[in-house]
């Protein structure tokens, strides 16, 4: 790809094939699969500091790993995954083009800061970090569809993380479907505890 703003080459791996074993998934609904990696679509160019989404732009060239390729690719940087900061910068520039882009980066806010748990790290800088994590998370279970079961569970983790243990029961109790049941226990159980944090599922 090309940056639209400078033309800085940037390049995205991309998976063959891939599978889920040996896959972590999480109470945030993020899953963490060693074979099946991830790669971004939203990213920032590394000399100009753009940020856009690589869905928008026009494929200049693909190539296999270990194979010849054009000699300029070869120094093209690697597309990366926003940060934080970047994503809020995102949603200021107004990058997201639909209700569905504003879900998506405001998803992986989310799962950014929960990140910072799942590595045994602080979540919160400070607390006007806190404000701005508070902020966010509101605005993403408002954005959320509670009709879909995905999305309902994801707004009883929101309410979970905002210590809302009852509000998020009432949503997991709500679920009327037994091959989920499992999942209701292990919500109920961090409701019942008070841990308002992300978990590792089994």
């Amino acid at each position: 790809y090309e940056c639209p703003n400078c033309s800085n080459l940037i390049t995205r791996g991309s998976l063959k094939s891939g599978n889920t074993f040996g896959a972590k998934v999480f109470s945030d609904g993020k899953m963490i699969a060693p074979m099946q990696p991830d790669y971004p679509n939203l990213t920032k160019c590394q000399k100009c500091d753009t940020i856009f989404w690589l869905r928008d732009l026009s494929v200049i060239g693909k190539y296999e790993r270990g194979t010849n390729q054009v000699e300029e690719w070869k120094h093209a940087d690697e597309a990366k995954f926003l940060g934080i900061d970047d994503c809020y910068t995102a949603i200021r520039f107004g990058i997201a083009k639909n209700v569905k882009d504003e879900l998506f980066i405001r998803q992986n806010i989310w799962w950014a800061y929960n990140d910072k748990i799942r590595e045994g790290q602080e979540i919160f800088n400070d607390h006007s970090d806190e404000l701005r994590w508070i902020e966010n998370v509101k605005k993403l279970r408002n954005l959320l569809d509670a009709s879909d079961i995905n999305q309902k569970i994801m707004i009883a983790e929101i309410n979970r993380n905002l210590g809302a243990f009852e509000a998020s029961i009432k949503l997991i109790q709500s679920i009327d479907n037994s091959n989920l049941n499992w999942l209701k226990e292990k919500f109920l159980n961090e409701c019942k505890r008070r841990n308002r944090w992300v978990i590792e599922l089994d």
